[in-house]
């Protein structure tokens, strides 16, 4: 898969522009605040329907207009792609593909596949929990059919059900009518928790051939589900049964407290590196290296579930690594992936022997 051209109307900060991309290494090049990042944030809009910078899709609208348009020409196996998405100012959206457009409901339809590497996905050891669950959550919504459906009913369940536990605590409710949304907690929970388990399996293998590169060392590498429901020697088809059970063991804290105690909006990723915990006690340089190593790791997984190379976009975190760990990155890339860099200067490929095959300048 790779992307031919990418047009922008009232995107962000540009009115009318349009790129040709190549197959290969490609460098957006340009002074800061200049719209690199927009390039690859209106490609990660098509597929997704979302930005990941913002949550509020009024804000890719440039300034004083009424409508933004993305549209990009992909090719897909042996298939060509005109895909365009059309924002609104009332934050509605609109996707098209050759020219039919699709239901509200099939905007997650993701007729191109991106992998995203921000500064923001260097923090991925060291910042809390739900960075580590978001990154999960977003491999398995490109690769596992069905996962978005289970992660937002779980995320409706779980409100309604912390609603409940506040009006038991105060009074206005019985404690019994909580049972009816534990049930639907546990089915869309539990689908979540098997969901993770075994991505993180996948990751593991992966994660720890790359950091053995990064690193160019032998030290394992290893990542471990701090995850409630999990027990060692629990079945999968026990794994509901449990976890009503410890729902019901937590249901007078959880009315105290008025929030829900297990499940998977509280699970964790341990990240080891010679038995060390790398988010509490790693160094910089280790934390480092083991980001890059998940987010190769998430390249991998991709391509061999959706039995496509993504598009791996690399956004300003050349300059954010050094000279080693910017060579580990772009060498252990597989040829076959179309690979989309923005950076204010290219000087550090004269250090890298590295033929970038199209270089864009902005601004």
């Amino acid at each position: 898969m790779y992307v031919k051209e990418l047009q922008l109307v009232n995107y962000r900060n540009y009115s009318n522009f349009s790129v040709t991309i190549h197959e290969g290494l490609n460098f957006i090049i340009g002074r800061n605040a200049a719209g690199k990042t927009n390039l690859l944030e209106a490609l990660y809009f098509l597929e997704n329907g979302k930005s990941h910078k913002t949550s509020t899709a009024r804000e890719l609208i440039k300034w004083d207009e009424e409508f933004a348009i993305v549209k990009s020409t992909v090719q897909r196996l042996e298939r060509e792609l005109l895909i365009e998405a059309s924002i609104f100012k009332d934050g509605s959206k609109q996707l098209k593909v050759n020219g039919v457009a699709s239901k509200k409901e099939q905007m997650k339809a993701r007729p191109i596949i991106t992998v995203i590497f921000t500064p923001d996905h260097l923090r991925i050891v060291k910042e809390m929990p739900e960075t580590r669950r978001a990154y999960l959550d977003e491999i398995l919504e490109k690769t596992g059919p069905g996962y978005s459906y289970w992660r937002q009913q779980y995320s409706k369940i779980l409100k309604q059900r912390n609603m409940l536990l506040k009006k038991v605590f105060v009074g206005r409710m019985k404690a019994d009518v909580i049972d009816y949304w534990d049930k639907q907690l546990v089915g869309a929970g539990s689908r979540i928790t098997i969901a993770r388990r075994d991505i993180i399996y996948k990751l593991e293998e992966r994660a720890d051939r790359a950091y053995k590169n990064i690193t160019e060392s032998d030290v394992n590498f290893s990542l471990i589900y701090e995850n409630q429901l999990l027990k060692e020697g629990i079945k999968d088809g026990e794994t509901e049964e449990h976890y009503l059970s410890l729902l019901k063991e937590k249901r007078k804290a959880e009315i105290e407290r008025g929030q829900t105690l297990v499940g998977p909006h509280r699970d964790d990723v341990g990240i080891f590196a010679a038995g060390i915990d790398l988010r509490t006690f790693g160094s910089q340089g280790e934390q480092r290296s083991a980001s890059l190593a998940l987010k190769m790791a998430e390249l991998s997984i991709i391509t061999e579930l959706t039995r496509d190379y993504p598009v791996l976009l690399l956004d300003d975190v050349m300059s954010e690594l050094d000279r080693a760990r910017r060579e580990a990155l772009l060498k252990h890339i597989n040829d076959g992936v179309q690979v989309i860099v923005t950076s204010t200067n290219v000087e550090y490929l004269k250090e890298m022997d590295i033929d970038a095959s199209n270089i864009i300048k902005i601004g």
